[in-house]
């Protein structure tokens, strides 16, 4: 009977074990990796909602419009946009 049992033991273990192991690499991705991967997306998302209001065209031509002619209007114009 002990024979029996030992087998069984070492795999009860080894599946304690494993669940352990799985449940500490799921709690460090949750404490360590999740936060870090959404700020870095808040931040991307932030930079790219920024980029594409400054690269607007439509703004550029508004502001092209009412620079008039003037060449230091329209020079700035270019630097904002």
């Amino acid at each position: 009977m002990a024979l029996l049992l030992a087998p069984l033991r070492w795999l009860t273990s080894s599946i304690i074990r494993l669940l352990i192991f799985a449940g500490l690499l799921v709690a460090l991705y949750l404490v360590l990796l999740k936060p870090a991967i959404e700020g870095g997306e808040k931040k991307v998302g932030q930079g790219l909602h920024t980029l594409e209001n400054a690269a607007n065209p439509k703004r550029l031509a508004h502001c092209l419009e009412h620079a008039g002619g003037n060449v230091e209007k329209i020079k700035r114009c270019t630097r904002i946009f």
